[in-house]
């Protein structure tokens, strides 16, 4: 039946079907469902959402297409076009969402197939890794992890296409692989590793490990309480306590089979022969690691040395002038090292003096290897101008406590190819016999004002009596005053050098056994030894600091 619409519609003979309110809504005549209003727009909506899913891939597509014309462009026009120059390093990109990092990797395998460069790294050659130290200064990290990827010996062979393919035939290579120990789970550290992690492995063909030291959260951890005055210990506890941990899992190779998350296909390194040592807030000189190759067959084959060192604890500006300089020290000053295997593991003829032993049970690793019964009388060769610089001045476990010496240091601009430098003069008899002469024949004088005045013509000597007076002549000269076990910093048998007023002339600050004859004959010869603070003193010809003094030192 039908009915008429209103007249509101403005037309009284158009009539639409009315079908009973009880009636199902099947037609009369074919029985066909009649759609719904719900229907109908369902099939809309899922239209419009099938259109826009097709309008994103084809965008998807579009892009990846220009991505690869892109790359495939910049292949072809390796010797000029718009392609970036070999000797530009890019640094590398930061992300910090998961998906981003995860796309840029992708982009990054898709590169390395397509332009097929920088090989892998001969797992041969990846007996001395670099071992880099963090916690929680993401910036400070991302800053020496630059410097550590910028100054890489690797650059060099990217840089030149006609060696990609001769990887394998470079030798020994210094800093690889990289390993970085975290010391707790810090994202946007980790973000800073993952980064460099892709920069590494894909564009310089060097592994990268990250190995995670547990750190209890701080709710945790034990209260320390100590006095206002007082440096906190804790800091240094927690670094003493990570360092001695990451070591172990590097020479013992433990480091290789806890992180197995590359960007490309690794083969097991084999266990190190000896560790580069660095930390969040150390950059590194251009020369840094030629400087650690250069001497890596001195460390090995000579016991008398525990380690080898890029700084300089007096090395401000005003203080050296000779790049190519190397010397043998008494103080251990760490901030940019390497130390050998057998200083770690031991060696036979003395097995009970490794450091993993008893590794700084009190913490302030640094200051326990400086003890006699730990150091035994090794020496350490440093250069003259530093090839690190310590920049890490905010929440450092040193709390500040030497930030105005720190920050003027002098890092090294030159540049030295240190593989093609005579460095036989560092043996221990040669060096002991050549040092005695240049600081025999020094001027001697007895006052600072003479010091200073002479020094523009001629090495000078000035003796010091006591441990109160070197400081006295320390702080006037404006270079480290403090001492350990009766050794003073940067000392060689008891003398301290210093270029004052960057001039060629050296100002040797020496005890008073120093004279112009012979030198005594345990002069540079005092490894393997412990020799105990007071008998030291006595040797130096220094007085011995009363009780009072001593308690007030230390």
């Amino acid at each position: 039946m039908f009915r008429r619409r209103g007249n509101n519609f403005g037309n009284d003979d158009e009539a639409m079907p009315s079908y009973p309110m009880h009636q199902s809504n099947k037609t009369k005549n074919n029985g066909m469902s009649k759609p719904s209003l719900f229907a109908y727009r369902y099939t809309t909506k899922g239209v419009i959402i099938f259109r826009a899913i097709v309008a994103v891939v084809i965008l998807l597509c579009i892009l990846w297409g220009c991505l690869i014309i892109k790359i495939a462009r910049d292949i072809s026009n390796d010797g000029g076009g718009n392609r970036l120059p070999r000797g530009l390093i890019v640094r590398p990109k930061i992300e910090r969402h998961r998906f981003g990092n995860k796309l840029r990797q992708r982009i990054k395998r898709l590169e390395l197939r397509l332009e097929g460069k920088s090989p892998m790294l001969d797992v041969n050659q990846m007996e001395s890794p670099v071992l880099v130290f963090t916690f929680k200064r993401a910036d400070y990290f991302e800053r020496a992890m630059w410097k550590l990827y910028e100054n890489h010996p690797a650059q060099k062979y990217v840089q030149q296409k006609s060696n990609l393919q001769e990887r394998h035939d470079i030798g020994r290579t210094i800093g690889a692989p990289i390993i970085i120990s975290q010391d707790g789970d810090d994202p946007e550290v980790k973000a800073v590793i993952e980064a460099y992690r892709e920069a590494f492995e894909i564009n310089l063909g060097i592994p990268l490990y990250r190995i995670e030291h547990y750190r209890p959260p701080e709710d945790k951890q034990e209260e320390v309480q100590i006095d206002s005055w007082d440096i906190d210990p804790k800091p240094y506890q927690d670094l003493a306590r990570h360092y001695g941990w990451a070591l172990e899992q590097t020479f013992s190779g433990a480091a290789y089979d806890l992180d197995t998350q590359h960007d490309r296909h690794i083969s097991k390194p084999p266990l190190p022969q000896r560790v580069v040592i660095l930390e969040e807030d150390i950059e590194i000189a251009t020369d840094f690691f030629s400087l650690m190759n250069a001497t890596a067959d001195i460390l090995d084959s000579d016991d008398t040395l525990l380690a080898v060192s890029g700084y300089n604890d007096n090395g401000k500006t005003q203080h050296v002038a000779d790049s190519k300089r190397l010397v043998r020290s008494d103080f251990f000053p760490g901030l940019g090292w390497m130390m050998p295997r057998r200083v770690w593991d031991g060696v036979e003829s003395h097995p009970n003096t490794a450091l993993k032993n008893n590794w700084a049970p009190n913490g302030y690793w640094d200051d326990w290897i400086r003890e006699p019964n730990i150091r035994l009388g090794r020496q350490v060769l440093r250069p003259e101008v530093s090839r690190t610089f310590h920049f890490g001045n905010i929440h450092g476990v040193s709390q500040n406590d030497v930030k105005h010496d720190l920050n003027q240091i002098l890092l090294d601009r030159v540049g030295v190819q240190w593989e093609k430098e005579d460095l036989s003069y560092l043996k221990p008899e040669w060096f002991a016999e050549s040092y005695w002469r240049r600081v025999s024949n020094a001027k001697l004088v007895s006052t600072e004002a003479d010091a200073k005045f002479y020094i523009a013509h001629s090495d000078v000597r000035l003796v010091y009596n006591s441990l109160s007076h070197f400081e006295t002549l320390a702080f006037n000269f404006d270079i480290m005053a403090d001492e350990k076990a009766g050794i003073v910093r940067t000392g060689y048998e008891g003398i301290v050098e210093v270029r004052y007023g960057k001039g060629e002339f050296i100002l040797f600050l020496t005890p008073p056994y120093v004279s112009e004859g012979s030198p005594p004959s345990t002069f540079g010869k005092k490894a393997w030894t412990n020799v105990d603070k007071t008998t030291l003193l006595q040797s130096f010809g220094l007085s011995i600091p009363s009780e009072e003094d001593w308690q007030m030192n230390w």
